[in-house]
């Protein structure tokens, strides 16, 4: 198993198909059942039980057109390959490449993360040409970035708030991407969702309760995962696979971030491994002359 040192600044040293989205599925046929149950009601109005019954053969009919609802064992199978039941945090390590697409830049940058996703995560990035871009050490209550190039940290208390400042559309933080790439979507879909709905192709749609997620779409087999934010940024899964250390986990090698107001983000993943960390190996060392820069955002006050 490979793994890094601990990075010490200024420079880390380790060891070692698209989906269509429909945003108004068809649910019902409210515009032929006006029009037919108008003409019924005037039609049998000293009969409503007859009525009734011909109302209800037209819904039928009105909407027969339309597949009905599989059985729920399908969609309670598919939403617990998105969100494991019981599911027990695994440490990582994980090596992948980030091809970013902006207004203001266009690059390609390699990262480097390990830890625990509910608790302890380390991230680092570098330029293309392997020059150490940014040493991050995220925990839940204490974000910092380590930028060598300045000569600076920086700190936040909501992690999202610090990562602002690469301007990366990315909309997870680095433990959020931790188990995106370890395929539990617990923390990016919310507790549960509140409806769900059949789309062609034996696709379904968790429109969720609450948080950052609108909704993700997703089928029984090896089709692509598309997840939509409430803020109109969109994440696309593709090129599934398999790895053993991760059983009964949709697992991709492809994600593509897109927003109309952020850009693109492509995450290629290179390679994931189950990995034992101790302590000292999560944390981020410092040189003393570093200067503490707090991070302000009135987007994350």
């Amino acid at each position: 198993m490979n793994r890094p040192n601990t990075p010490k600044a200024p420079r880390p040293s380790h060891r070692s198909g698209k989906t269509a989205l429909s945003d108004t599925p068809a649910m019902v046929c409210p515009g032929r059942l006006s029009a037919k149950f108008s003409a019924i009601f005037h039609k049998t109005r000293t009969r409503p039980w007859a009525a009734v019954s011909l109302l209800a053969m037209l819904l039928l009919a009105g909407c027969a057109t339309q597949a009905p609802m599989r059985d729920f064992a399908d969609v309670a199978a598919v939403w617990t390959s998105l969100h494991p039941e019981n599911a027990t945090e695994q440490p990582l390590t994980a090596r992948f490449s980030l091809q970013v697409e902006t207004s203001e830049r266009t690059g390609r940058l390699t990262g480097q993360i390990w830890g625990l996703a509910s608790s302890l995560i380390r991230l680092d990035l570098a330029s293309g040409a392997g020059s150490s871009v940014a040493m991050i050490r995220e925990s839940p209550d204490l974000w910092v970035a380590y930028l060598p190039s300045e000569h600076k940290a920086y700190r936040h208390a909501r992690a999202r708030a610090g990562l602002e400042i690469f301007n990366i559309p990315v909309p997870f933080d680095a433990r959020e991407i931790s188990a995106l790439l370890t395929g539990d979507l617990a923390p990016i879909l919310g507790g549960g969702y509140a409806s769900v709905q059949e789309l062609p192709q034996g696709r379904f749609r968790f429109v969720l309760r609450s948080g950052m997620t609108l909704f993700a779409e997703i089928g029984a087999g090896t089709d692509p995962l598309t997840i939509r934010g409430r803020d109109g940024w969109v994440l696309t899964c593709e090129q599934p696979y398999v790895l053993e250390q991760f059983p009964d986990r949709r697992l991709y090698h492809k994600y593509t971030f897109t927003s109309a107001r952020d850009g693109r983000a492509v995450l290629r993943v290179k390679s994931l491994e189950q990995a034992a960390w101790r302590a000292e190996e999560l944390t981020l060392h410092l040189p003393p002359e570093t200067q503490w820069i707090e991070v302000t955002s009135p987007h994350h006050q």
